[in-house]
């Protein structure tokens, strides 16, 4: 009885331990290329979705599937020796500098991120570039009712808007008036304070560069034509914007490190 239990104690032992995945156990095979669970696990922190990997088992196997994929993919393509054509091995250099030019501005941003004097530096020259602008608009829609309306007509529409007010309009009572943004139309065109990321782009240049009070010139967009008028700024604290200006300038220092180092053929290239 004794022999039969210890008997099976070692088998329950050995079966937990073949369950067991520890850093250096593959997690994904194909094609004799395989992806330890600390690879796998290195490459997912790279994704917006990888905490939900951790948490919600259908999205983890749903990564386990993509790179499986992926592995498996990669393993038919070096069967058949693609891998080995010219044209496709100037492809794999040219995707591993996009590659490496990616992680050096990464790694410069980082390096910025714990640098106080420059983040602070750089935050005292451009306050007005980080604070935030409360805007009001009008907005002319390049579409109504699904249609698209002439890009002219808009910007005639737009430009007549602006003109009203240059005379001394009211921006508040021409915007309930004329504005066709349903969403800032009831408040007179107020959008209140703008945070960088939440507009088009052009949008938002002019609005954190635009003085308070001064109206703006047409503003297009792919949505329509816009005015603007600032009315306040909301200086925003130095902690908040860290991660903005660490990577204004790990930009700037990624140009200031490609300048003249490297040359074209100006017989081929032109000067």
């Amino acid at each position: 009885m004794i022999c039969r239990i210890v008997v099976v104690a070692s088998f329950l032992a050995c079966f937990a331990l073949q369950g067991q995945v520890n850093e250096s156990t593959a997690v994904i095979e194909a094609g004799g290329l395989s992806l330890t669970k600390a690879e796998f696990e290195q490459l997912l922190k790279g994704d917006v979705r990888y905490k939900l990997a951790f948490t919600e088992p259908a999205t983890k196997r749903a990564f386990g599937t993509e790179f499986g994929k992926a592995f498996a993919s990669e393993a038919e393509a070096r069967r058949r020796k693609i891998d080995q054509s010219p044209a496709v091995q100037l492809k794999i250099k040219n995707y591993t500098q996009q590659l490496l030019a990616h992680e050096l501005v990464v790694n410069l941003r980082e390096g910025f991120l714990i640098d106080q004097a420059a983040l602070t530096s750089h935050y005292e020259k451009r306050k007005q570039f980080f604070s935030q602008p409360h805007v009001r608009q009008i907005m002319v829609r390049s579409s109504r009712a699904g249609k698209e309306r002439p890009m002219e007509e808009a910007r005639a529409l737009a430009n007549s808007w602006r003109t009203k007010l240059a005379a001394g309009a009211d921006f508040a009572t021409l915007a309930k008036a004329e504005s066709e943004d349903p969403g800032s139309r009831e408040k007179g065109g107020d959008l209140g304070f703008i945070a960088r990321g939440t507009t088009a782009a052009k949008f938002e240049d002019v609005a954190y560069s635009l003085p308070v009070g001064k109206l703006s010139e047409v503003v297009q967009t792919e949505y329509g034509f816009h005015l603007l008028l600032v009315e306040d700024r909301r200086p925003m604290p130095l902690e908040s914007v860290k991660a903005a200006i660490a990577n204004e300038l790990a930009h700037q220092e990624m140009d200031t490190l490609l300048l003249n180092s490297y040359k074209l053929n100006e017989t081929y290239f032109g000067k």
